[in-house]
């Protein structure tokens, strides 16, 4: 009789102290059921890294825009330049010569917004949204290594390494094929310098 109360006793002991929990986490429905709340963590997803193909159709989405908006702000200052050019006409000799054209100033200004203007467009867009425009038409984007948004000095660092990744010119962005069909993440150099991949959203 002793060893049956002793016996109880204990029992009654561990359901005070642990059996609660026990009895809560038997009680927790299961995963997909009504009522199943998520826990506080979620398994890591697998990653899509995005490859040349479509990566090269966003950047000439891009570029096409980039060269609207270039050749948009350039228009007057190319017309003025424009207006500057003489034709001489050697009367006696019948030979037709040009001087003139655009001066230094304007040849400067229309270099300096050649390459203000993609500079400005893949930062800013890239640094505040993660896209650019042709990435939000094909639904990728770019984000840190470790998943997280990029910040404008990531984006200003893909977006200068662009120059290098170009090479050479006359196939455009060759090299930068060439590294990311050689990454595991398919990261092109500006990618590696900068941290960030480009995902599918």
């Amino acid at each position: 009789m002793k060893i049956d109360i002793n016996l109880q006793l204990l029992i009654l002991i561990h359901k005070n102290i642990g059996g609660e929990e026990l009895a809560d986490q038997e009680n927790i429905p299961p995963s997909g059921s009504p009522g199943y709340e998520a826990p506080p963590y979620a398994p890591r997803q697998r990653v899509s890294y995005q490859g040349v193909g479509i990566r090269f159709v966003a950047i000439l989405i891009d570029w096409i825009i980039v060269g609207i908006i270039t050749s948009a702000i350039n228009l007057p200052l190319t017309v003025r330049g424009a207006t500057n050019y003489v034709v001489n006409v050697n009367n006696a000799t019948g030979q037709v010569s040009i001087s003139g054209g655009p001066s230094a100033a304007v040849l400067g200004w229309l270099g300096f917004i050649s390459l203000a203007v993609p500079f400005l467009y893949f930062t800013l867009l890239q640094g505040r949204y993660g896209q650019s425009v042709g990435m939000m038409a094909l639904k990728i984007k770019v984000v840190s290594e470790d998943g997280s948004p990029i910040d404008y000095g990531a984006a200003a660092i893909r977006t200068v390494l662009m120059v290098i990744d170009v090479i050479p010119y006359f196939i455009p962005f060759l090299l930068g094929a060439i590294l990311i069909w050689s990454s595991d993440q398919k990261q092109r150099l500006g990618d590696r310098i900068a941290h960030t991949i480009v995902i599918k959203v």
